[in-house]
This record gives structure tokens, sequence and C-alpha cells, in this order.
């Protein structure tokens, strides 16, 4: 559900004038920090909130040059710091995941193994794509 609310945040924002983009973000900048006087620990959030909050973080810091220095005016409920390790998280999840089954082709049963032995024993002209 959060996923789904944040696409439709996205999408909404592609339609709004840049003017008007600039004065959402100073109110909304505005909000965070009030919540930030008042509230003293960060509120706990959900592993897709987490995600996405990770990701975008990640795409910040590539678009601008000093973005470590940048994400701490930015970043005003969470450290940068604790982000980007989720984001690191999050990578190092999607690399290290652990495989279903053996590597390589299934194994065969014996009663297969024991039919083709003894076509190539009696069709001896067949050859190895014909077996």
């Amino acid at each position: 559900m959060h996923i789904l609310t944040f696409f439709l945040d996205f999408f909404t924002i592609m339609d709004i004038m840049d003017r008007n983009k600039d004065l959402e973000i100073i109110i909304l900048r505005q909000q965070v920090r009030i919540l930030q006087r008042k509230v003293k620990t960060p509120p706990p959030i959900s592993d897709p909130e987490r995600m996405v909050l990770a990701t975008l973080t990640d795409k910040y810091s590539q678009f601008t040059d000093s973005a470590r220095q940048h994400l701490h005016q930015v970043m005003l409920i969470f450290k940068p710091d604790t982000v980007l390790r989720w984001h690191r998280g999050l990578v190092c999840r999607k690399w290290t995941f652990k495989r279903k089954g053996k590597p390589g082709r299934p194994g065969m049963s014996s009663e297969l193994e024991v039919l083709i032995v003894r076509l190539a024993k009696g069709n001896p002209r067949w050859g190895y794509d014909k077996v």
C-alpha cells in the first residue's frame, strides 16, 4: 500500500509546475521540522517504506556532486548514514540470496539410464545424437 501511494504521489507531482513544486517542498519541510521538534525519536517504519526511502536517497546521491554533505540538509527525520546503510543492506540481500536447487543439470533416474545404455548397445550405428 505504501509503494502504491508513493507512485500516486510521484505521478501527481509530474503535473505540478516548478514554482508550485518548490513551494510544496518548503511547506513539507517546515511540517517535518515541526514534527522533528515535537517527536524525539524517529517513527518506526515498515520494510517497504524503508526500501523506497533508501532507493530514493541513493538516486539523489547519484544526481548531485556533494551528495553526502547535502544529504544532512535534506534528510530531516532519519540520519543519512542510517538510510545509506539500509540501501547497502538491500543491495547485499539482492545479490546474496540462497539458491533453491543444486546447480547444473538435474539428475537422471536409474531406469532411464539403463534404457539409454540398452538402446546404445543394441544400435551401435545410431551415434550420440540419436541415442
